[in-house]
Formats: structure tokens, C-alpha cells, sequence
């Protein structure tokens, strides 16, 4: 944890890390990020020596906390700290071990083993000083040992620590007063963040009907510590009516804000929305960027010895003084000023980024660096305070299925037999033990799943299944050791490479190991074939608990979008507690007179009456388009779909551009600005609900005129929507609904509110299917869609409606 002051109090609490010279803390490689400890075989190995020790030795205690309390220059000062291993040798001493895993025979670089005594030192000093742990009448002996474990052959090396308890003091109290002398200088900035926080304004000088609501609510969910779930239509402002009022209490109570979304152009939204809060400089605030977007050396090889980026990071930091001149000269850190900037020092941009993350008032960035457990900021880690963090999650209903993403990992046969191919190119024994090992793999998860084929020799299929986990837990020592016997092999000979199909399939592993370990009545495991492919999967299916892990130790968690519907629905499955949640749902404010819904009652897009309606569809779909004076927008439940409506399509006045798989962000531009610009006549985009063109990207002023949504976008009848389903019902007794209808109908609420965004916004909404009139689906519409005289009043010929709405529009302006 960061040092916590308490100026009023006069409190220091600070964990022994924070006692260390930050130099011996910060490098790229095996020994620091994107090293051993971070490849989680650290962890392992600990676990594995530790339950050695407690079987071996009766004295032996692990992962032991430590608490010194002691007064420094008028400052009540607490440390705190886990020591790996305490028991007590054949003279009756304390012996304080330090348990760290090291590569093969390898020497530890001064500064590591600097770093790794001086942390053990300080333990045996907390002891000494503390007196815990120790025999009432303190007359035992404190010794210090380093444990130092080859990774892979797990022989262990005992090295004893010298260390001068009287200069371990000293040197506490000199970085006291530094940690002070900052803190200081950290105060002077944070009076004027309170200063700035009192005249914080609104970013527009009139406010949108509804954002008081969200301003007020929010406020009052900050100064009580609670949760907010805000539900208000699309186009109402939400992202600023929310970072206005968590910017103005985290300047006043120092706290620090994540803004948190699902893609790149909410990126855009809530960077532009920081930047029009900080008109006066009030506060700093930084956009990351993915890891292999930000890569100097076009390889993604996190490593001082193969990356001159990562070459003597910390020295080159120090004496360009890279961060301090960036917080001094841009008051919102973008990627590319921090790429362009590190690239000219000659760092690692990405490095950069991360140390920028822990010195600003405000970051953006995607969901993965709060919630992904192999990515998350350190920040933001199961084991940092979060009492001081406030998160704004947009879009929050788009976190349900990427939490559940995170803990459902698949190994592949297909993957095990390329990896073994690759690696067993390669002329030294070390690659052909590999070949073997993921030959190994490969037939074990072949055979089992060959095994429970079904009947009738489908080339497709899943089903769940219990998991061979002996098996699986067998290969781990082996492919352990292998990995660093590679790894070792790869650096000697300098041929260790960023795309290594063989240190991917391990990782892979790993994950699905670790998913194992988690696994409850929340996980199903399952079997699945795909044509050549055999596989195993682990399904998650209620992400609740891991997500609320990180939201429930927040300050304050502010949740957006506009389907947020049922509210408990979402509050549980992102796991909010209950008693700090509170749901908001704003009306939706915009007239309701510039927007016309229509139901197309004759077609039907159930997978079964699919293939005789796809002529029917695209013909009503072209008609209405025809009707619509400008761009129209229609949304389909899925590629495929979109595909064979596509492929009947005919229109007189539009032109077509359609939405596939494949398509780049570049891509992507080109049919935005086609739409905005409209050169070259009205635009019918053809696209997938749910994705980039349906959810976070406007289309302001009349740069869309309609929306069509082909079905209700109901999830595909999969094997994992089935155990979604039978989840739900036991847990909610609403399967059907929870698994189908409300995903489903939220990619339709979602892509309906592309169009009306403003009080001047017009347009029509055709919806085409009967079921959007069936009461399953009907109650997952927003209220103010149904007209006077019930909702059967809405069924209609959408090129009809849409004529006669754009007649009305027109005579009234």
C-alpha cells in the first residue's frame, strides 16, 4: 500500500516496501514486471516450500504480519508487514526467512540482492523492536536468512543476512523525513486541488433535463460511501453529469478516479469529458493505453536484456526526469504525447504509462485494469486500499459478460499440437522434451473429449462433462520445469521472442489451472468439439464475488448505461453489495413527439422461421430505408444473419455499407465518417447489435435518421446459455429472462438510443419481429414507448410509418 498520512492526526502507516530505496524496486525483467513473480511460478514455489516447512518443522510459521508502532518527530508512525517464514533454529534464535525464487543458476544482480536483505533486515528489525513473535523475556536472538529457490529443480540455497540493527534504524528515520518532505510538497498541491474542487464548474452552461438528478444523487452516494446504479437514456449526459460531481469530491477528500469503459470511443468521451472539467488546471489526468499498442520495439518482450527501452530503465528515468516534466506540461496525459515522449528518452512507453497512472487525480482506461486478474494495475490489486478510489464504470452492462470472460478459460488440442510443432523445430533436447509435453496435452484432452462424444457423430459439439483434474495437475512440476528450462535456453542463445506459441499454451494453462483452484457451484465445466479442434472449457457462470471484490473495498463505485434494468439483476451479478447499492433510473427527458417506434408484426427471426423470412426482411427493411429522408442504421442479431439479408437486399436510394468480422479500426473510421459526411448519397450501414456502430459511439445532429433492429438480438442457444439459464433459475427463478430476454433486449435499448440524443434529434425506431409485442419481451422496453391506447398500437409497415412521421416532421418545421 501507498503511505497513508493523517495530517490532522499526525499518522504515518506505511508498509516495509515503502521503507526501501525506490531504485532497488523498479526494473524490467526477470526480477521485476513482466518477470518470474509476475509468470506466477513464484507463488507456486513458495506454496510448495512452505508446506514443507509447516510439515517439517513444529517451530515453523508462514506468511506471518508484523506491526511496529513508534513516534518520529511529533509523527505517530505504524509499519506493517507479512514475513514468508518465521521458526526458530537448534540455538533458540528467531530466524526471519525471506523466501524468493531465482532463475537456474543464476547470480542475483547486486541490486536485487540489495533489495531482498534489506527487506528481510527490516523484518528482523520490526521483531527486535516490536517484541511480537518473540519470547516474553526477549531474550531470544533475531537472524535473517535469504531462501533462494531454482525455478524448476526447487533446490534450495539457506544464505544468512548480515545486518546492523542500529543502521537499519537510521536508515528508517532518513526515509521518514524524505516520505515526509514529500508529503509536504504533496499537501501544498492538494490545497490547491481543494482550492480548485470549491470552483469547479459545469462544463456547459446550461444543463441537459435530467443531469441535475444524476449530479445530485451522485453527490449524495460519495459522501456516504455508497454505490450507484444510474440508468438514463442515451444522449442525456450522463458521463459528465457523473465525473463532474466524483472530480469535485475526489479534489476535496483526495481521492483519485478510474473511469472505466468497455471501448475505444468511450475512451474518446470520458478523456474529452475530464478535459472540459479541467479548464483551469485543476487536476491531472491520463488515458492508458493496451500494453502491445504502446510497445517501443514492435516485439511486446518485457526484458532489460533484449529491450533497449527496458535497458536501464530506472537510471534513464531518473535523469530525464521523464514523469515529473510530463505531469508538468500536460494537464491531460494522452498515449501518444507519453509514447513520443519515452521513445525520445529511450524508455519503455508503457512502463511510463503505469508510473503516471499512480501520480494523476484521474484515469482512463479499459475494464481489464481493474477487474482482469493477469492485468490489473497494481493500484487496483486484491491487495491495495481502495478506500480512497472512486470508480465510474460506463456502459456497466457490458461488464457482466466480461467478468464472467476473465475466469472462463479453454485449453485447446489444436493449440497443443501447433505449439508442440513450433517448439519441436527447434534442434536442442530442450525442444523435443517440449514437443513431448504438449503432445502429452494434446492427447489428453483429445482422448477425454473423443471419449464422451455423442451420439451420431456430430463434427460440432459441447456438453458438460467433469474435468480429468488429476491429470491436468500431473503435468504442472513437469511443464513447470520445462518453461524455465526453455525460457533459460532462449536467453542464452538470444533467440527468446514475444510470439512464442509455446509460452502461450503454458500461460493458457496456468489460467486453467488457477480457474480450477476457483471453481464452485458458480462454474461449469464442459467438453466441446469444433470440427478438428477438441477442447476443455471452464464456464463462469456469476463473475459476482470477484468483481465485488475490487467495487465493494472502492469509496464509491458510480455504474452507467442506459439499460441498467432489472436493477437487481446487475447489482448482483457485478456483485455491488446490496446494502451500499442504491438505483437511479432517469425518465427519459427528450420529446416524445420526434420520435416514431414502429413494430413490424409480419416478420419472424426465431432460428427456426429464420430462413423463410430472410426475403420478407430484406424487403420491408429496404422499403423502410427508402422512406427514411437520410442515414439509417440497421442492426442484426449476428453476422451470419446479417450476411443472408445482405445478399437479397435491394435499395433505390441508399448506399450500402455493411459491417464485417474482420474489419480494422481504420475500417471502422471510414464507415463512421462515411455517415457523417454523406457525400455521396444517404448511407443503409448493415451492422451487429452489440457491437462498435450499436453501443458508445454517437451520431450527432442528422447524421442518423432511423434505426432498424432485425429481432429481439436474443444470445445464440448455446450449451453456455443453457447452464446460464439453469443458473439463474436456481439462484433467481428467472432463467429464460435473465439468460435470453435481457441481453438481448438490452443490445436493443442500446442501439435505439443511438438515434435520439438531443431535444432536436428525430427519427424512427422500427423494430422487426412479432415478439417485441409478446409480454417477455415488451416489459424490457423503456415506459415511454408505449403510446396512448397499449402498446399493440406500435405494430405497423415501418416504410409507411416512417413516410408519414417524416411528412409530419417536415410541416411542422
Amino acid at each position: 500500500m501507498a503511505p497513508r498520512f493523517d495530517f490532522q492526526q499526525r499518522t504515518i502507516d506505511l508498509a516495509v516496501a515503502d521503507l526501501l530505496d525506490a531504485k532497488l524496486l523498479r526494473s524490467i525483467g526477470f526480477a521485476g514486471r513482466g518477470g518470474y513473480e509476475r509468470m506466477w511460478l513464484g507463488q507456486a514455489i513458495h506454496n510448495r516450500y512452505q508446506e514443507q516447512a509447516l510439515a517439517d518443522d513444529p517451530t515453523y510459521r508462514r506468511e506471518v504480519t508484523i506491526k511496529h508502532t513508534f513516534t518520529h518527530h511529533g509523527w505517530r508512525v505504524t509499519i506493517n508487514g507479512r514475513i514468508d517464514g518465521l521458526r526458530r533454529d537448534k540455538e533458540g534464535a528467531v530466524v526471519v526467512e525471506e523466501i524468493k525464487s531465482v532463475r537456474r543458476g543464476a547470480q542475483l544482480l547486486p541490486a536485487t540482492r540489495e533489495l531482498y536483505e534489506k527487506q528481510a533486515a527490516l523484518y528482523a528489525l520490526l521483531l527486535h523492536e516490536s517484541g511480537e513473535h518473540l519470547p516474553t523475556n526477549g531474550s531470544s536472538t533475531v537472524k535473517v536468512e535469504l531462501i533462494l529457490i531454482e525455478i524448476g529443480s526447487d533446490t534450495v540455497a539457506r544464505q544468512p543476512v548480515a545486518f546492523d540493527l542500529e543502521q537499519l534504524a537510521t536508515g528508517i528515520h532518513r526515509r521518514l523525513n524524505s516520505l515526509i518532505r514529500s508529503f509536504r510538497s504533496e499537501k501544498k498541491a492538494r490545497k490547491a486541488r481543494y482550492a480548485a474542487a470549491e470552483n469547479l464548474e459545469f462544463p456547459y452552461p446550461d444543463k441537459r433535463p435530467g443531469q441535475d438528478t444524476i449530479i445530485e444523487a451522485a453527490a449524495l452516494a460519495l459522501e456516504q460511501r455508497e454505490h450507484l446504479l444510474i440508468e438514463a437514456p442515451t444522449g442525456i449526459g450522463k458521463t459528465v453529469a457523473s465525473l463532474y460531481p466524483a472530480m469535485q469530491y475526489a479534489l476535496a477528500h483526495d481521492k483519485k478516479v478510474f473511469v472505466l469503459t468497455a471501448k475505444t470511443l468511450q475512451q474518446d468521451m470520458a478523456t474529452g469529458v475530464l478535459m472540459l472539467l479541467n479548464q483551469v488546471g485543476a487536476f491531472r489526468s491520463l488515458r492508458l493505453r493496451a500494453k502491445s499498442k504502446m510497445c517501443a520495439n514492435d516485439q511486446v518482450l518485457c526484458h532489460e536484456e533484449y529491450c533497449d527501452y527496458a535497458k536501464e530503465y530506472y537510471l534513464k528515468m531518473q535523469q530525464s526526469r521523464l514523469t515529473k516534466r510530463l505531469l508538468s506540461d500536460l494537464e491531460t496525459l494522452q498515449p501518444d504525447d507519453i509514447y513520443a515522449a519515452a521513445r525520445r528518452e529511450v524508455v519503455c512507453p508503457f512502463e511510463v504509462s503505469l508510473e503516471l497512472s499512480g501520480l494523476v487525480q484521474a484515469a482512463v482506461c479499459d475494464y481489464n485494469y481493474a477487474f482482469n486478474p493477469y492485468v490489473a494495475l497494481s493500484e487496483l490489486s486484491p491487495e491495495a486500499d481502495l478506500s480512497n478510489t472512486i470508480l465510474v464504470i460506463d456502459e456497466a452492462h457490458n461488464l457482466v459478460d466480461r467478468g464472467r470472460s476473465y475466469y472462463s478459460p479453454s485449453l485447446s488440442s489444436d493449440a497443443a499440437r501447433r505449439a508442440g510443432e513450433a517448439v519441436g523445430s527447434g534442434g536442442a533436447p530442450i525442444h523435443g522434451e517440449l514437443a513431448g509435453l504438449c503432445f502429452d496435452l494434446e492427447r489428453l484432452i483429445y482422448e477425454n473429449v473423443a471419449d464422451a462424444q455423442p451420439p451420431g457423430d456430430p463434427k460440432s459439439w459441447s456438453l458438460e462433462q467433469a474435468l480429468p483434474e488429476d491429470a491436468l495437475w500431473h503435468l504442472r512440476h513437469k511443464l513447470d520445469r520445462a518453461f524455465v528450462d526453455y525460457l533459460e535456453h532462449r536467453r542464452e542463445t538470444r533467440t527468446l521472442t514475444a510470439d512464442d506459441l509455446f509460452v502461450e499454451l503454458y500461460f493458457d494453462y496456468l489460467k486453467f489451472l488457477n480457474a480450477l483452484v476457483l471453481s464452485d457451484n458458480a462454474f461449469s465445466h464442459t467438453f466441446e468439439r469444433n470440427l478438428h479442434d477438441y477442447s476443455f472449457r471452464i464456464l463462469c457462470k456469476d463473475p459476482s464475488r470477484f468483481l465485488g471484490g475490487v467495487i465493494n473495498r472502492c469509496h464509491s463505485v458510480l455504474a452507467l448505461s442506459a439499460t441498467l434494468s432489472p436493477h437487481e439483476f446487475y447489482r448482483d451479478l457485478l456483485g455491488f453489495d446490496p446494502a451500499r447499492t442504491v438505483p437511479l433510473s432517469v425518465p427519459n427527458p427528450f420529446p416524445i413527439e420526434n420520435r416514431q417506434v414502429v413494430v413490424d408484426t409480419t416478420v419472424a427471426t426465431t432460428w427456426r422461421e429464420r430462413p423463410a423470412n430472410y426475403p420478407v426482411i430484406a424487403q420491408r427493411l429496404a422499403g423502410f430505408a427508402d422512406a427514411v429522408p437520410g442515414n439509417c442504421l440497421a442492426l442484426f442479431p449476428s453476422y451470419a444473419f446479417l450476411s443472408e439479408v445482405a445478399s437479397m437486399l435491394s435499395t433505390t436510394r441508399k448506399r450500402v455499407l455493411i459491417q464485417s468480422r474482420g474489419d480494422s479500426d481504420n475500417q471502422r473510421q471510414d464507415i463512421l465518417d462515411a455517415l457523417r459526411e454523406a457525400i455521396f448519397g444517404d448511407v443503409l450501414l448493415l451492422a451487429v447489435a452489440g457491437g462498435v456502430f450499436a453501443e458508445g459511439v454517437d451520431y450527432p445532429g442528422d447524421v442518423l435518421k432511423a434505426v432498424a433492429v432485425v429481432g429481439p438480438c436474443l444470445p445464440a442457444v448455446t450449451l453456455e446459455q443453457q447452464l446460464l439459464q439453469a443458473y439463474y433459475d436456481e439462484r433467481f427463478e428467472r432463467g429464460f429472462e435473465y439468460a435470453f430476454v435481457v441481453p438481448g433486449m438490452t443490445r436493443v435499448v442500446q442501439a435505439a438510443g443511438r438515434l435520439i440524443r438531443s431535444p432536436e434529434d428525430t427519427g424512427v425506431i422500427a423494430l422487426f419481429d412479432k415478439r417485441f409485442l409478446w409480454s417477455t419481451y415488451r416489459k424490457h422496453l423503456p415506459p415511454d414507448w408505449t403510446p396512448e391506447g397499449g402498446i399493440r398500437r406500435l405494430a405497423g409497415n415501418p416504410d409507411e410509418v416512417a413516410k408519414a412521421f417524416f411528412e409530419l416532421v417536415e410541416a411542422r418545421d
